[in-house]
């Protein structure tokens, strides 16, 4: 496994890093999430609560070793979301989401003489719970399209690398969430449309990508590398609406 991500030893200066880094970014998610809560509360009348989720592609990028030896996989998204909505077109919009990311490799497999046993599939997975803040336009009539845009920020709560059964050799799994940084950040982009199912009811299909831009592993990688989060999500989501827009775009 360690051979497809790409790394090498590990050093007390990487953890250092990522310890102040961690500590930034948790500051600027908290005061995201605060000045959320204090819209929510002060214009309760023009808000949308929701779930939403589904299946979608992950990647992970970053350094020549993980791209050469990893492809995409089957990832997953899944949450409550939140949205303010402005007198017109624009609207505030979050979610708190579990998200799977995580990539999938095929190695040859060796036997304890050095002979190979066949190939073996490698599972590289990444379990985060995944918060953004976007900035949404919303147009159209009765099918109400958007585009969404802005940062999110991501927790890592398990990082589990899945070895497939191979000839007598079982399946095996292990945990390897300490070689990690707890923090990821990066880009959320999106383009969805809307169907009003009654006043209070919308039912919403996005397609939403999440570029990781930041470095989350916390040991040196391959070649002054990185390791980065890349997936795409087709979101299928409900939501009700507490209040109507001055204008007739929501």
């Amino acid at each position: 496994m360690w051979h497809a991500v790409g790394y090498y030893s590990y050093t007390k200066l990487w953890q250092t890093c990522k310890n102040r880094t961690m500590n930034k970014l948790s500051i600027i998610l908290l005061g995201s999430l605060t000045f959320y809560s204090l819209v929510l509360v002060g214009q309760a009348n023009k808000f949308n609560i929701g779930l939403e989720g589904s299946p979608g592609l992950t990647s992970l990028r970053g350094n020549d070793i993980l791209e050469k030896f990893n492809d995409p996989t089957i990832g997953f998204s899944g949450g409550l979301t939140f949205q303010y909505n402005f007198p017109k077109l624009i609207s505030i919009r979050t979610n708190i989401a579990f998200e799977r990311k995580g990539a999938i490799a095929k190695n040859q497999a060796i036997d304890v003489f050095g002979n190979q046993i066949g190939e073996v599939t490698i599972h590289t997975n990444f379990d985060y719970l995944t918060i953004p803040l976007l900035a949404k336009l919303t147009f159209g009539n009765k099918i109400k399209f958007f585009v969404n845009v802005g940062p999110y920020s991501s927790y890592l709560i398990k990082q589990t690398t899945v070895t497939d059964a191979i000839n007598e050799f079982p399946k095996s799994k292990s945990n390897n969430t300490s070689n990690f940084n707890s923090i990821d950040f990066g880009l959320t982009t999106g383009l969805g449309a809307g169907l009003p199912v009654k006043d209070e009811l919308l039912i919403t299909l996005e397609i939403r990508n999440n570029l990781g831009l930041y470095n989350i592993s916390s040991l040196p990688v391959a070649n002054d590398g990185s390791i980065k989060t890349n997936s795409i999500n087709l979101l299928i989501g409900i939501a009700y609406r507490f209040g109507i827009r001055n204008i007739n775009t929501h």
